[in-house]
């Protein structure tokens, strides 16, 4: 009977099984347990590393502490995405493009039919208010501590104008 037990390379970071990788396994890989492999899996999932630790074998990295600037990165990057999905909702590129077209048109020609530029500057206002919520949002971040910026829900942040 053949060993087909797993094995995980350092050169390449990657577990490989002898009956599906035949003889493309490097040189340098270990054979390891299913219970090892399963454990590392489940360590990777959670954010670990998994690296070459003595002689080759694999082991997980010790958890990485996350610093209040990846969070605060992270959470003003959510504030933006989420102004973006809002101001979509709002109207589309397209449509914010031909409004824009259509005010300035407007204030170039004062005998242009006033009602569709009056739509036009409420979806200008709209988007105007979004942007400056995000803006006054990102700004607050700026002040939270670690704990206040795990896990937050950036739709259902206080500050965002009514829809």
């Amino acid at each position: 009977m053949s060993d087909d037990r797993i094995r995980w390379s350092a050169s390449t970071g990657a577990f490989y099984r002898p009956s599906i990788h035949g003889e493309a396994i490097p040189d340098d890989a270990v054979a390891i347990t299913d219970s090892r492999h399963a454990m590392l899996l489940e360590g990777q999932a959670t954010g670990r590393t998994i690296i070459a630790g003595m002689v080759g074998r694999p082991e997980l990295a010790p958890p990485r502490r996350i610093r209040v600037g990846e969070l605060r990165t992270a959470a003003i990057a959510a504030v933006k995405g989420e102004a973006a999905r809002r101001i979509l909702a709002v109207a589309s590129l397209e449509r914010q493009s031909n409004d824009n077209a259509l005010i300035a048109l407007a204030a170039l020609d004062p005998a242009i039919d006033r009602a569709p530029i009056a739509a036009a500057l409420d979806r200008r206002r709209r988007i105007d208010a979004i942007r400056a919520a995000s803006d006054a949002l990102e700004t607050q971040l700026a002040t939270w501590a670690a704990g206040a910026l795990t896990d937050i829900d950036v739709a259902a942040l206080a500050g965002w104008p009514k829809e």
